[in-house]
């Protein structure tokens, strides 16, 4: 469970749907300044950022470029916020899933002039050109690109034109707050390349456990959890017991009871086995 923590705790934190609901709230308040609200912003990208992964990494196969995408789905999340009315949607996290899934496409649909998504030449191509450019040099020019990669050259061009002319950038503006780009909001270390993204479908599984856990919880349960219990397993200092505003005896049973109960839940959602099968396959 230690390791398996560790590796998600760089790129995404745990909320309730309350939770999301009160940032939400923030993010989109007039009254609030803007480091608020950009503050409110990347918890909200951070507690998605794997939703995004997989929303990603579901398009990868069309050729585009994992971080391209990995882009348009976070730019999803931030028009989810904005445009999120919590009187007709019950989750936002639904919500925001539609938007991903939507720019996305749109992206993928944008490209498709250029080469034929899904074909042969589109899927090298387009994986493998950032390990050519790697070997050959950022400069290198589509002649010799193509004769590395055994491809035509009107194809390496054509490639080449969209991903200068098309593609979504990282550092594209968001909202009115002075320099806050898509890529301020994206967590450190979200940006991976889909053999990477191979590893974490476990993890992701068991992240979403976790997370319908929280939301099975009262508040100051859930902020015994993640002060307490998670900081535990992250290494990290736990928080004093004074801070929930209970005594100290109060938070160590409920320490207890979370501990137990979270145990449960994993074995109902994974099986005995499960959690342990899946840690082994994944790290």
């Amino acid at each position: 469970m230690t390791n398996l923590l560790t590796s998600i705790a760089a790129t995404a934190i745990i909320l309730s749907k309350t939770e999301q609901l009160e940032l939400v709230a923030f993010a989109t308040s007039p009254q609030c300044d803007d480091n608020i609200r950009q503050e409110a912003r990347r918890r909200l990208v951070s507690s998605n950022i794997r939703l995004a992964h997989k929303v990603a990494k579901k398009h990868v196969r069309t050729g585009i470029d994992f971080n391209d995408l990995l882009a348009c789905a976070t730019e999803g999340i931030l028009i989810a916020i904005d445009k999120f009315d919590a009187t007709k949607q019950a989750s936002f996290t639904t919500y925001a899933r539609m938007w991903m899934r939507a720019k996305c496409q749109e992206h993928v649909q944008a490209n498709a002039g250029t080469l034929h998504c899904g074909s042969r030449t589109a899927k090298k191509l387009w994986s493998s050109l950032q390990k050519a450019r790697k070997t050959l040099g950022q400069d290198a020019s589509p002649e010799a690109i193509a004769a590395h990669l055994d491809l035509d050259v009107d194809d390496v061009s054509a490639c080449l034109r969209t991903m200068s002319s098309r593609g979504v950038s990282i550092d594209k503006p968001i909202g009115d707050a002075d320099g806050a780009t898509i890529g301020s909001v994206i967590p450190d270390g979200a940006l991976r390349q889909d053999v990477a993204m191979e590893r974490t479908q476990n993890s992701e599984a068991i992240l979403e456990a976790l997370s319908s856990f929280v939301d099975g919880l009262k508040p100051n349960h859930a902020a015994i959890l993640r002060g307490r219990v998670i900081n535990e397993l992250l290494g990290e200092e736990p928080r004093c017991a004074k801070s929930f505003g209970v005594t100290k005896q109060r938070v160590g049973q409920i320490e207890k009871q979370l501990r137990s109960k979270l145990a449960d839940h994993f074995t109902r959602s994974f099986g005995a086995d499960g959690v342990k099968s899946m840690l082994r396959a994944s790290f």
